[in-house]
């Protein structure tokens, strides 16, 4: 493994991290607007837009792992990682452009499967690299969370400020949801090629050394990564978080509209479920220095299991208020868990890399990015199955009072589960500090 900084610049950790500013810019997007605009707007229903979403999500089941495998085994002279990112730029540039304008409806499945499969694409080439970089970067424990925490915080702005955005078109400048969607699209194709240029002028990427062993890509190799305890944890704990946070953001708007008879300003209520998160964020990184990673991992999701349960009695008052109550106390635990978890991955890698010798970093992270985008494809498809078929809740439509509770025993129940699942995962993560620190003592020693 390649020498790594202690500590990083100001400017390399903010030039990592504006990555995660376009990647707020397709994300947010996809689940809270997209997917209602296509099952509404564009006329394909709640049924058919569940069911592409979450086929095609699992179509990053396959590629994930492809990813993976070519940043372990294709550097470059430029390093591991930064021509895989360059490349994912036009890839994804492509896909936003037709998704995001997808013209006068209503729309095909057909198209909204083959150009969601093209943003999908984009998307596992940005993830992949970007996060399998961060164990060659540093080799501190508390200095990667401090990476993923400015990452999620770029992130978290460009959501807020996505969010607010279709209110201020909507209230001030009378534009229509199609419209509000494209331009959501053209903030994504600014801002993608210049942060990534940032990110790949300011931060280093060094190649593997010379002699170095290439990284073991079999399918053995897969299969013994998933027996190791603290990589399957991590792996479920991230499908599930996928699907706690993705079925939140897939079924708001309509939980809002129905649920608290508030439309216009839904976003803003979830602008502020995004807020609670972003000033918690540094609270619970701060916990897990003092404590452990995954000691403060699994408060987080306990908190959240049981905050998702406000949204009850908060739909019986209804309105503005007690609709953004329930987002302030469910919301403050948005975001750390990302942190959390891919954070204690490259601890994990770290450990493999001086173990074993070899750097996996591309296969881990292929592992986790299709965890994570697993369980938001059963997220964006279960709820809306669910709905469709099952509780008979029509967007746009008619809906009656059993089909208003059953939309928001969906909204509420689907992430609180996973939430607690996830707090009984993580509780048994086998990897603390003091075995970092002492692994890291070791082989200073030696070199």
């Amino acid at each position: 493994m390649g020498k790594a900084a202690t500590r990083l610049t100001r400017a390399q950790v903010l030039s990592f991290a504006s990555v995660g500013i376009p990647v707020g810019a397709g994300s947010l997007p996809l689940s809270v607007f997209l997917a209602p605009f296509y099952a509404e707007q564009m006329g394909l229903g709640a049924t058919m837009t569940g069911i592409i979403f979450m086929l095609l999500r699992l179509w990053d089941l396959v590629t994930d792992p492809v990813m993976g495998w070519l940043i372990d085994t294709r550097p470059s002279r430029w390093g591991r990682v930064k021509h895989w990112l360059a490349i994912s730029v036009p890839v994804m540039m492509l896909g936003v452009l037709f998704l995001f304008n997808p013209g006068d409806p209503p729309a095909s499945p057909l198209y909204l499967a083959v150009w969601l499969s093209v943003f999908f694409v984009g998307t596992t080439m940005i993830m992949t690299p970007h996060q399998a970089w961060v164990p060659s970067i540093t080799r501190t424990y508390d200095e990667r969370s401090r990476l993923f925490l400015w990452y999620e915080i770029l992130n978290t702005i460009t959501l807020l400020g996505l969010l607010l955005l279709p209110t201020l078109l909507a209230i001030f400048a009378d534009i229509d949801r199609s419209t509000q969607v494209s331009i959501m699209g053209g903030v994504l194709l600014v801002s993608l090629p210049i942060c990534m240029g940032l990110a790949l002028r300011f931060v280093p990427d060094a190649p593997p050394e010379k002699g170095a062993p290439r990284a073991d890509f079999s399918l053995g190799t897969i299969i013994a990564a998933f027996r190791h305890s603290a990589v399957w944890r991590l792996l479920a704990t991230q499908l599930l978080v996928g699907v706690a946070i993705a079925s939140t953001g897939s079924t708001f708007l309509f939980a809002a509209e129905w649920g608290f008879g508030v439309t216009d300003t839904a976003p803003i209520a979830l602008m502020v479920y995004f807020i609670a998160g972003f000033l918690a964020m540094p609270l619970w990184t701060m916990l897990s220095r003092r404590t452990e990673k995954h000691v403060a991992m699994r408060i987080v999701c306990v908190w959240s299991a049981l905050a998702y349960l406000v949204y009850l009695p908060a739909s019986a008052i209804g309105g503005f208020g007690a609709l953004t109550v329930a987002a302030i106390i469910s919301g403050i635990g948005y975001g750390t868990p990302y942190i959390l978890v891919r954070s204690m991955m490259a601890d994990v890698i770290e450990r493999q890399a001086m173990l074993a010798g070899d750097e996996r970093g591309g296969l881990y992270y292929a592992l986790l990015s299709g965890a994570y985008k697993s369980g938001a494809s059963y997220a964006d498809g279960i709820p809306y199955v669910l709905l469709g078929l099952i509780v008979g809740f029509t967007p746009g439509g008619d809906n009656g009072p059993e089909a208003i509770r059953g939309l928001m025993m969906v909204f509420v129940t689907v992430p609180m589960a996973a939430f607690v699942v996830a707090a009984l995962v993580i509780g048994g993560f086998p990897l603390t500090r003091a075995m970092q620190a002492s692994l890291f003592t070791k082989s200073e020693a030696t070199s």
